[in-house]
């Protein structure tokens, strides 16, 4: 049987591994492939070019987007989209632009509470291509300000709290879109933190598929996603939406997979 993990950060966002140790790692679980779906960036996807991947070993190149719909932030995944588009490229770069303009203001708001932080703090020894909030959140730890990434958060980057500045997004059906304009399919990342209305109306926006696995899904959850995806013939992915080893203790590549034989 083959596997897939079809959700996985690297350190090209906000995930700990580079693009090569995410795929050993991959590989070393048994697995027969994996798709890169950085925050905002395929630059940890177009790594993997470079990469000497053995042949029975499958490389998705994808994308998670953050998107808003009435106000509520809705994750999109794109897979198999061609990352080399001109058009594509200029706008992921304009994303990161705003992106790095957020942290310096999220900087400028915690230095309110003595809380003083340089953006090379933020960034670290080696700079992500898609800057956020858990950089803010990981700097905050170093310096001791804070103890670990929820109290970061509770306390400062959570919308609400003291240091938190809203971001740019796309409209949820511009990203979907925008991926099937560049030739990939769309995925709703999981869906079990949504509700049922939120879900409906991403369906309706044209979605392809969604992500029925994943660690954050109960096992009723589970089967409702499973259900919904079967009822409306949508593509069922899955992945573990790895980032580092710490979050939870079943959390590493792998740990949330499906077949791979309907992406070959």
């Amino acid at each position: 049987m083959k596997l897939i993990d079809m959700h996985v950060h690297t350190n090209a966002s906000d995930g700990v591994l580079s693009p090569e140790e995410a795929v050993q790692r991959a590989i070393e679980n048994g697995l027969s492939g994996i798709a890169i779906t950085d925050h905002d960036t395929v630059t940890g996807a177009i790594a993997t070019d470079l990469l000497e991947i053995p042949n029975d070993f499958t490389v998705i190149k994808g994308i998670e987007f953050s998107t808003v719909q009435n106000n509520k932030e809705i994750h999109i995944l794109g897979y198999s989209l061609d990352v080399y588009n001109k058009d594509f490229q200029k706008l992921l770069k304009d994303i990161q632009f705003f992106r790095s303009s957020r942290v310096h203001k999220i900087l400028d708001k915690l230095k309110r509470f003595n809380i003083i932080l340089e953006y090379k703090d933020i960034q670290g020894t080696e700079p992500p291509e898609s800057i956020g909030r858990p950089h803010v959140a990981k700097a905050l730890i170093r310096k001791g300000f804070v103890r670990d990434i929820s109290e970061a958060f509770d306390r400062y980057l959570a919308k609400g709290r003291l240091a938190y500045v809203e971001r740019y997004k796309l409209e949820t059906k511009e990203a979907i879109e925008l991926i099937k304009d560049l030739g990939g399919f769309s995925v709703l990342a999981h869906p079990g933190l949504l509700s049922d209305r939120d879900i409906s109306s991403v369906l309706e926006k044209g979605v392809e598929g969604i992500e029925v696995y994943h660690p954050k899904h109960g096992e009723s959850a589970t089967k409702k996603l499973y259900n919904l995806a079967k009822e409306q013939d949508l593509i069922i992915t899955g992945g573990s939406d790895f980032h580092d080893f710490s979050q939870r203790t079943d959390n590493d590549i792998g740990s949330y997979t499906v077949l791979i034989e309907p992406f070959l």
